[in-house]
């Protein structure tokens, strides 16, 4: 879901401790739409790991090297 031009997604996860982490260039898998694969990118945002539940709000980008 997107609010206010960021990911919002809720995760099922096998853990039951309580953790708040803020990354800024935590890799993780996205499906591309223009190629229709799989890919790994850097996701910059907010992670709430709860029980049982993982929830994220932040937004994924793609690197670009000069």
């Amino acid at each position: 879901m997107v609010i206010l031009g960021r990911n919002l997604t809720v995760e099922y996860r096998l853990g039951v401790g309580f953790d708040l982490e803020f990354p800024d260039s935590r890799p993780v898998w996205v499906f591309n739409t223009q190629k229709h694969e799989m890919e790994v990118m850097p996701f910059q945002g907010v992670i709430l790991h709860l029980p049982l539940c993982l929830i994220s709000y932040g937004r994924v980008y793609e690197e670009v090297f000069e």
